[in-house]
């Protein structure tokens, strides 16, 4: 019994591990995501370097409007 739960334990220790090495990597993301920005790249650009849509980029940064989903705000705020 001890033993299934030693491995309990370590498969557990293992998902925390990879929770916080994500957590980080988040982190950095959203921080290159801002200099890139702030350096003028242009968000279609980082679009593509991120592997993200668009929705998933206006999650990170919820003040950008992006393309598509621009016309999209507009024709719902014209309802």
């Amino acid at each position: 019994m001890e033993e299934h739960l030693k491995d309990v334990w370590t498969a557990s220790a293992a998902v925390e591990g990879l929770q916080v090495e994500m957590d980080q990597a988040e982190s950095n993301l959203d921080v290159a995501i801002d200099v890139a920005l702030k350096a003028g790249v242009a968000p279609e650009e980082i679009l593509v370097s991120a592997n993200l849509s668009p929705s998933e980029l206006s999650e990170r940064v919820p003040t950008l409007v992006i393309g598509d989903q621009a016309a999209e705000e507009s024709e719902a705020s014209a309802l």
